[in-house]
């Protein structure tokens, strides 16, 4: 669970909506556990400034300058969507100010998994026996991950996406053998586990590949999100305090 603290209080439904959650799903996505997000607002004018604090839990497989990188890019997409979608109503630009990243306390070791199961709890049980055997398959096939990701839709769409992590660069045409390989298997366990109405998709990834782009796929979200957001009482009035009208009212 990830525990989010926003200063001042008030912007915590605009940074939670638009900000926290499309980061913690992107970031679960690739292995890394978000356990805590400070986000420091400062209005200046029209201008919206964030500064952000993460405390993660990252595999082997990113190194912290990589990550880094990452995060930058997906702050800064955030940024200019929420602009386009929430912040044009109120004339008002959102901007990453900065951000950093820290260590969480590493877990004992007794409690290490290489697996992440993000799904509806109705689910919950049938994804996490399909991962654990996905896990065994994979070591008794002897390939070397560092983390399998298997990701589904919050709304309820039967839609499993898995993710392996490799720790080291390999061949395209490995990568892509082993997701369709992995595919296969997934769909096979999900018949045995009568749930053979779930879509699955794999992708492999390596240290080689381009993140950033994987990572983004909430993002189409963002402008429901902010429509919702403009509606409530709370944030027009906070608006309204800072000067920040509609440009329809």
């Amino acid at each position: 669970m990830t525990v989010l603290t926003v200063e001042p209080p008030e912007y915590y439904p605009v940074v939670e909506k638009l900000f926290a959650g499309n980061i913690r799903d992107a970031l679960e996505t690739l292995g890394v556990e978000l356990v805590g997000m400070k986000v420091g607002v400062k209005p200046v004018g029209r201008i919206i400034k964030l500064a952000f604090l993460f405390e993660i839990r990252r595999p082997e497989t990113f190194l912290p300058g990589e990550l880094d990188s990452i995060i930058s890019g997906l702050l800064e997409k955030l940024a200019e969507e929420a602009t386009r979608t929430f912040g044009r109503l109120y004339d008002a630009r959102f901007q990453v100010a900065g951000f950093r990243t820290i260590e969480a306390a590493r877990k004992p070791q007794k409690e290490e998994v290489s697996l992440v199961v993000n799904c509806p709890e109705d689910l919950r049980r049938t994804i996490e026996r399909l991962g654990k055997g996905l896990v065994i398959y994979l070591k008794d096939k002897r390939i070397d991950f560092s983390t399998i990701v298997l990701n589904m839709p919050s709304d309820g769409r039967p839609q499993l996406t898995i993710t392996l992590l490799l720790p080291e660069e390999k061949p395209s045409s490995i990568k892509e053998n082993l997701a369709r390989d992995i595919t296969h298997k997934a769909s096979s366990y999900l018949r045995t586990l009568n749930a053979e109405y779930i879509s699955v998709r794999a992708r492999v990834l390596d240290p080689g590949d381009k993140t950033v782009g994987v990572i983004m796929k909430r993002l189409d979200q963002i402008e429901k999100e902010a429509e919702e957001l403009a509606e409530m009482d709370e944030i027009q009035d906070l608006m309204s305090v800072l000067g920040k009208e509609t440009r329809e009212s």
